[in-house]
C-alpha cells in the first residue's frame, strides 16, 4: 500500500524513541533520551532488526550497587543481595501477590507497600525496603506507588520469556528507527514538524485532518482512514481536537489508563574525575534514603567506550514541580535545579569532594507537548479491558488509536508499540482492501 501519509509532529522519527549524539573530549557519544533497551533481547523482536542492520548492543545483567547515605560507604554485595531477597522477592512481593487476591475491589499500590514497611522494626531495614520497592516498580513502570493498581500493575509479560537479559543499545535507538524506516522505503511518506490538532471524522466516508506545520501553518488533508499513534498523555490532555468527540468508551479507558512521569539527567566529568566504578562491575548505582524525588544512576562507563558519562533516571513530586515551573520558561534553572538534586545523591554515595559534571542534559518529557508523559502504567481503577478498548476501531471504523499504551501485555516498551501499530495496520489494510472490492 503506497498511498499513505505519517504525520509526525517532531523534527525526527521515533517519538520517545529518540537518540541526541554530544561530542565530549573528541569522541562523539550517542545518548537515548527514551528507549535504551531491547528488553529480553535474545528473544525480542526487535533484536532480529538490530542484527539486520548491524545496530550494536551489549548485554545489561543490572548489577547494582547501593550506597548508605551521608557517605556511609556501599553496601556489601553477598548483603545487598540478601536484603534484596529478604525484602522485596520474599517480603514485599509475595504480600502484594497475596493482597492481590484477596481484596475486593482495585486500591493503591502504595497501601500494600505501606503495610509491609511499617511492619518491619528494624529502621534500616525499612529504608532498604521503600529503596527497594521504589527502584523496582516505580523507576520500572514509571507510575507512583499511589497511582499504581494493586490488581493490575504487573499484569504484562515479559518479551520472549523471563530467561532473556535486557540489551543496551550502544548506538542509540535512533540508528534501529532510521535503518528500519529506510529499509521500509518510509520517509517519502513521513511529513515532520506536522502536529496534528483536528480529527474530524463526521463524514461517514473521509476523515479530515488539520495539522500545524514547521511554519505553524494550519494545514488540512482527507484519509479514508486514520491511525492515531500519539502518547497517551496527549489524548489525555486533550490536546486534538476530535470531531464528533471519542465515544465515552474510548474517553474513559483514556483517562483510567495512567501515563508515567519519571525523566533523565546525562552527566558528563573529564576523564581524570571519574570517581565511580566501572560498568562492567557495576550497572546501577544508587543510595538508601527516604528523599521527595528519587534518582536512579546508569553507569555506562565501559558500555560506551570509557568515556567518563553517567545518566540518572529520576522522578518524584519535587522534581515533577520543578519541570513544571521552569522546563519551558526557564530551562537553565530546570538543568541547574535537577544538577543539584542528582549531586546531592551523588555526594551522599562517594563523599563530598567529588567535582561537579562539565556537560549536563536532561528530558523534559512530562511537559513536551507532543508527550505529556514517559510511558503507560496500569492505574489504580483501571479495567481488564481498557487497552483493548483503546484500540478498538471508531467512527465505523476509520480511526484506530495504537501504540505502546494499546498493548495488553508489553505496554510501555518499544517492542508494544511495534508490534500494536503493525497489527492496526494490517487491519486498516485489509478493510482497505474490501472498500477496493
Amino acid at each position: 500500500m503506497k498511498n499513505f501519509k505519517i504525520l509526525e509532529a517532531k523534527n525526527y522519527v521515533g517519538g520517545r524513541a529518540h537518540t541526541v549524539v554530544e561530542t565530549w573530549e573528541g569522541q562523539k557519544v550517542p545518548l537515548d533520551l527514551g528507549a535504551m533497551w531491547l528488553q529480553n533481547g535474545a528473544n525480542n523482536l526487535l533484536t532480529d532488526y538490530a542484527k539486520k542492520y548491524k545496530i550494536k548492543h551489549s548485554v545489561s545483567k543490572f548489577n547494582t550497587k547501593l550506597y548508605f547515605e551521608n557517605n556511609g560507604g556501599p553496601i556489601d554485595d553477598d548483603d545487598y543481595d540478601e536484603l534484596y531477597d529478604e525484602l522485596y522477592e520474599q517480603g514485599f512481593y509475595p504480600l502484594q501477590a497475596s493482597r492481590q487476591k484477596r481484596v475486593g475491589s482495585d486500591e493503591s499500590l502504595k497501601t500494600s507497600a505501606g503495610m509491609f514497611v511499617n511492619s518491619i522494626s528494624d529502621p534500616l531495614k525499612r529504608k532498604l525496603a521503600k529503596q527497594f520497592i521504589r527502584d523496582t516498580i516505580e523507576l520500572e513502570y514509571s507510575g507512583s506507588l499511589e497511582e499504581m493498581s494493586l490488581l493490575h500493575w504487573n499484569s504484562d509479560s515479559w518479551i520472549g520469556g523471563e530467561d532473556s537479559d535486557d540489551f543496551f543499545v550502544l548506538d542509540g535507538y535512533s540508528a534501529l528507527v532510521k535503518a528500519y524506516a529506510s529499509d521500509e522505503n518510509l520517509m517519502d511518506n513521513v511529513v515532520l514538524e506536522a502536529s496534528v490538532t483536528n480529527v474530524n471524522y463526521e463524514d461517514n466516508e473521509k476523515v479530515r485532518i488539520a495539522y500545524k506545520d514547521k511554519d505553524h501553518d494550519i494545514v488540512s488533508l482527507t484519509a479514508k482512514k486514520v491511525i492515531i499513534t500519539v502518547p497517551l498523555g496527549v489524548l489525555q490532555n486533550n490536546l486534538i481536537k476530535f470531531e464528533p468527540i471519542l465515544p465515552l468508551s474510548t474517553s474513559r479507558c483514556i483517562q483510567r489508563l495512567g501515563m508515567g512521569k519519571m525523566n533523565k539527567i546525562f552527566m558528563f566529568w573529564n576523564s581524570d574525575d571519574v570517581f565511580w566504578p566501572g560498568a562492567k562491575e557495576y550497572e546501577v548505582l544508587g543510595d538508601a534514603t527516604d528523599r521527595d524525588s528519587t534518582f536512579l544512576f546508569y553507569n555506562s562507563l565501559s558500555f560506551n567506550g570509557d568515556k567518563p558519562a553517567m545518566y540518572a533516571f529520576f522522578k518524584g513530586p519535587e522534581v515533577e514541580e520543578l519541570e513544571k515551573q521552569y522546563a519551558k520558561s526557564d530551562p537553565e534553572e530546570y538543568k541547574r535545579s535537577i544538577l543539584e538534586l542528582a549531586m546531592i545523591c551523588l555526594r551522599s554515595m562517594f563523599g563530598n569532594d567529588i567535582p561537579s559534571p562539565q556537560k549536563v542534559l536532561l528530558t523534559n518529557w512530562n511537559v513536551d507537548e507532543h508527550t505529556m508523559g514517559a510511558y503507560s502504567f496500569n492505574k489504580c481503577g483501571m479495567k481488564v479491558a481498557d487497552r483493548e478498548i483503546l484500540r478498538s476501531p471508531i467512527g465505523n471504523n476509520r480511526i484506530y488509536i495504537t501504540g505502546e499504551a494499546a498493548h495488553d501485555n508489553y505496554f510501555a516498551t518499544t517492542t508494544g508499540a511495534f508490534l500494536a501499530g503493525r497489527a492496526t495496520a494490517k487491519e486498516v489494510a485489509r478493510r482497505l482492501k474490501q472498500l477496493i472490492k
